[in-house]
């Protein structure tokens, strides 16, 4: 499946198909997110630089790339990816080849009046790079006469460091002053991927240099991540979650969280009966209904952090192998199988391998396994284990310790504890316990646990039979699992 997270990463002429329909792989919440935070981006008070909190595989890029390109109608925006830039020792030099790409190419937006702002702009920003680092500036025509070499070249005084900071900050200012809202939005990306002390090295930059008026800094990151790079970096402290995250906010105005992606309404949104037409029942809890379906393609769809988009193929692919499959549908196993088969395509990492999973290990994440919670069950064990422990001196002593060892028997299919259990009722059945027993104050309490077995056991019959029915369990799960694997892998032998 072709990530395309970043669409600044699209050739040409794809980005600027995407960008006509920038939200088409993006859930409801989060594009009603992108409109709030752009009405808040209009309005805020600048500088300002806010943080937008998510975690590994929450759909950071995905939504910053989106956004810069939805702003960018309004206000002038530029994304970059920190991780990607993370080679330049100095970051500074990241922020002022984005400045100048971007006047580059917005040369019809920014009116020619404007111009000689945006020239003095790039001058002293060049100037406020540290340009020992080996790395020549590149050739940046502005109405095609002009590049940076040649700019750096026109300069005439010598001007201290921190006077060419100070001078710097005012002519971005004043080119910002110019721009379409008089505002400048930068995106930087990716700060929880790249070295630590690149990250923390370009939070500081925001913080020194990028308190102008007009621009206003946004930040997807992993806050957690970001808070162990800092204290990482400054020695501070690891004891105190509160201290760690009051230091973070130095950096920041404020913090928030990109909306978590509602799955199961997705899901609920998706999987219908209009489209999925066979093999499925509408409604029900039993293992191959559409709200059974529902329920766990969101569960792994959450559990693996897949995208709305990654969601919504897989749905896809649930509907053409519903759809086509010559039998009831397991669909615990075909969310399962789905969601591992993207999740393995992405980073390698599930915990099972997917044609071994289903039955044989705990692909549940903590929750029940039907066949392990099967076969982790022993007939009638505990009653003659009580009968034994307590009368073994007794004549019904030896039948009795038989009757347990058969009960304390492994069983590996379904097939097999039935058996188990028709075996032991038939072995009970024959066994009058009055006939062993001549005390009537030992028989009463072994008669009474005697009584509860048969009964014990058709009750244990009954709920395994509708533990299989509930979660489509079999003697032929594994290579149910296995076929449902293939299949899913080759659509087309289905």
């Amino acid at each position: 499946m072709k990530d395309i997270a970043n669409i600044f990463k699209l050739p040409p002429d794809e980005l600027e198909r995407k960008k006509a329909n920038l939200w088409n792989d993006t859930a409801p919440e989060i594009v009603q997110f992108a409109k709030d935070l752009q009405e808040f981006i209009k309005k805020v008070d600048t500088p300002y630089v806010l943080g937008l909190d998510g975690g590994y595989g929450t759909g950071k890029t995905h939504f910053a790339t989106r956004f810069c390109a939805q702003m960018h109608e309004e206000i002038m925006s530029l994304y970059f990816s920190a991780w990607e830039k993370d080679y330049y020792n100095n970051p500074m030099l990241s922020f002022v080849e984005m400045i100048t790409w971007l006047v580059k190419n917005e040369q019809e937006t920014i009116q020619a009046m404007n111009m000689p702002y945006a020239k003095q702009a790039l001058i002293s920003l060049w100037q406020s790079v540290d340009l020992s680092i080996p790395f020549t500036p590149p050739a940046c025509p502005i109405s095609g006469k002009l590049n940076i070499k040649k700019l750096l070249r026109k300069t005439d005084d010598p001007i201290l460091p921190t006077d060419i900071l100070q001078k710097a900050k005012y002519d971005l200012a004043e080119f910002i002053k110019r721009l379409p809202n008089h505002k400048l939005v930068l995106i930087v990306d990716d700060m929880d991927r790249c070295r630590p002390d690149i990250a923390v090295k370009t939070l500081e930059v925001i913080k020194h240099f990028f308190d102008i008026e007009g621009l206003i800094v946004i930040i997807p990151v992993g806050k957690e991540r970001l808070t162990k790079y800092i204290n990482a970096f400054y020695g501070l402290p690891t004891d105190s979650r509160e201290d760690k995250e009051e230091y973070l906010q130095k950096f920041l105005n404020e913090t928030i969280q990109i909306p978590e992606l509602n799955y199961l309404k997705i899901c609920q949104d998706k999987i219908t009966a209009k489209d999925f037409t066979q093999n499925l029942v509408s409604e029900g809890d039993y293992y191959n209904s559409i709200t059974v379906l529902q329920k766990w393609m969101a569960h792994y769809a959450k559990l693996v952090k897949l995208s709305y988009r990654e969601t919504s193929e897989i749905i896809n692919q649930a509907k053409i192998f519903c759809n086509n499959y010559k039998e009831p549908i397991r669909c615990r196993l075909l969310a399962y199988t789905l969601c591992n088969k993207i999740y393995h395509e992405k980073v390698l990492r599930w915990r099972a391998a997917p044609e071994l999973a289903f039955g044989d290990n705990d692909i549940y994440q903590r929750q029940k396994n039907p066949r392990l919670e099967a076969f982790a069950r022993h007939p009638a064990r505990n009653a003659f284990a009580l009968i034994h422990s307590k009368y073994n001196g007794l004549l019904l002593g030896d039948i009795i310790k038989n009757l347990y060892t058969t009960a304390d028997r492994t069983t590996n299919t379904y097939s097999e504890l039935y058996d188990l259990i028709k075996t032991i009722k038939e072995e009970v059945s024959k066994i009058n316990v009055k006939s062993f027993i001549g005390v009537s104050t030992i028989l009463e309490p072994i008669q009474a646990i005697w009584d509860t077995i048969i009964p014990g056991l058709e009750k244990l019959e009954k709920e395994l039979h509708d533990l299989q029915n509930f979660e489509g369990s079999d003697d032929d799960d594994l290579e149910r699992a296995k076929d449902y694997n293939e299949k899913l892998k080759n659509p087309q032998h289905i």
